[in-house]
């Protein structure tokens, strides 16, 4: 046991650094601003805030069986987030952003079936690089790509009887997420987008021990809208 939690703190360092220097690349990548706008949507120098909801699905240490015993629909799940951001450049901006999901798990499935639901909030400081402002196009459809860092606060498991329950119970994780956005503006600044992103959380997320899958992940798919100020 203490070889494995050795072995995940030596994996969490590791992805952090890469995710450190992911972030600094961007930022270095995406310029400066331009003195003049040529185009409606560029948003270098302005504040924006969002709003976004989706489908979410957890894969975690026994998340297997509920496919294994015919429930993998029951593995999905509702979530919700709300960010505010700036644009630094007309290709680079950052958020912070809020979220929560009630999420869905399962316990070793040894002799059955016991999915559970608990409540996870997280918080995140992401960058995000916008593929227009690099190529200088003056479309109202911008593709983006964003990474960021964040914490997880997990909580509220819901406890069936099982002889091999191994729940814990609150956690403060650290978590590192990808994502792409694809964002459709209007010249007034407000717009929408899809969101779909990949969230990795060290184990015990879930409230389980560290067992077989060495990270808890969130794949999410988002509907948002946004609003340059």
């Amino acid at each position: 046991m203490t070889l494995q939690l050795k072995i995940l703190s030596e994996m969490n360092r590791r992805i952090v650094l890469l995710a450190a220097a992911l972030l600094f690349s961007l930022t270095c990548i995406a310029g400066n601003t331009r003195k003049s706008r040529v185009s409606p949507f560029q948003y270098g120098n302005r504040w924006y805030i969002s709003l976004q909801a989706g489908p979410m699905v957890t894969f975690g240490d026994n998340t297997s069986s509920f496919s294994s015993e015919g429930h993998g629909w029951d593995q999905f799940t509702w979530q919700t987030a709300a960010a505010i951001g700036y644009n630094f450049t007309d290709a680079l901006d950052v958020r912070l952003s809020a979220n929560y999901g009630r999420n869905v798990g399962a316990l070793p499935p040894f002799g059955g079936y016991y999915p559970y639901h608990y409540n996870a909030f997280g918080l995140f400081a992401d960058a995000a690089l916008n593929f227009n402002a690099l190529g200088e196009l003056n479309v109202p459809l911008a593709p983006k790509l964003y990474a960021g860092l964040g914490l997880a606060y997990a909580d509220g498991y819901e406890s069936p009887e099982h002889p091999f329950q191994i729940t814990e119970g609150p956690n403060l994780v650290p978590g590192i997420r990808f994502g792409c956005i694809l964002e459709y503006d209007y010249p007034g600044g407000f717009g929408w987008f899809f969101d779909c992103a990949a969230e990795g959380y060290t184990d015990w997320y879930d409230g389980l021990e560290p067992d077989g899958l060495p990270i808890d992940i969130n794949v999410k798919l988002s509907f948002g809208l946004v609003l340059h100020l």
